[in-house]
């Protein structure tokens, strides 16, 4: 049987109240709901409060954790900067902590090679892909200097960077994500962009003072 799964909220809004005991829950604070648009309680009206916060990162010790105990709770922070929640872990039973210890204790020398394997799988999919998306911009961008859809691709799509070559439109080949990457090497390179900086100018001021020979280069490589 499915554990049964529950979310809770380290929540950003200011005006929440325990529809269990009627308190209020202060902004940052635990609320255990579906969502924060939903009635839920405060932490210490829930079955929680007993259970014991398992941090993430070891996939295997968070599902088998979640397998063995009765109840879960995802724990959720608001992230300003992404501006979404991300998950800090989750709640479950110290018997099930345990149980999840000892089965990953068992099996971590399987588990390893399998990890190892997939990783070279991983990383030999990422290399096509990077190949992949130079194509694209070369297809896109036929004038391009020679070799240079390479170097913008290697950098769009860095892993864990967070740029544009790792979004989910990026790997369908996106016109609009492939033009953001190679406006992006274009500022740096062609650019006096850098130079500006420590002048007293902002950013948005320096991009802006940039962008018409960023266009200019855009439509020389495009063959416009």
């Amino acid at each position: 049987m499915a554990t049964t799964s529950q979310n809770i909220f380290l929540t950003k809004k200011e005006k929440l109240k325990c529809c269990t005991c009627g308190r209020s829950v202060p902004k940052g604070h635990p609320y255990v709901a579906e969502t924060e648009n939903h009635k839920g309680t405060c932490f210490y009206c829930s079955p929680f409060t007993n259970y014991t916060l398992l941090a993430p990162g070891n996939a295997a010790m968070t599902r088998r954790s979640k397998k063995h105990s009765t109840l879960c709770a995802v724990l959720w922070e608001w992230n300003a900067r992404r501006k979404r929640f991300q998950r800090k872990g989750q709640f479950v039973e110290d018997q099930a902590i345990e149980k999840a210890r000892i089965e990953c204790e068992q099996d971590q020398a399987i588990r390893a090679e399998k990890n190892k394997k997939a990783a070279i799988v991983r990383e030999q999919k990422d290399k096509e892909y990077i190949v992949l998306f130079a194509h694209a911009i070369r297809y896109r961008y036929p004038y391009c200097p020679e070799k240079r859809e390479f170097e913008i691709a290697l950098h769009a799509c860095e892993k864990y960077s967070g740029r544009v070559g790792r979004t989910a439109n990026a790997k369908d080949f996106d016109p609009k994500m492939i033009d953001l990457a190679v406006e992006a090497h274009i500022r740096h390179l062609e650019t006096n962009y850098d130079d500006q900086f420590g002048k007293g100018k902002r950013k948005k001021e320096i991009r802006s003072e940039v962008k018409g020979d960023i266009l200019r280069v855009l439509k020389q490589w495009r063959g416009l």
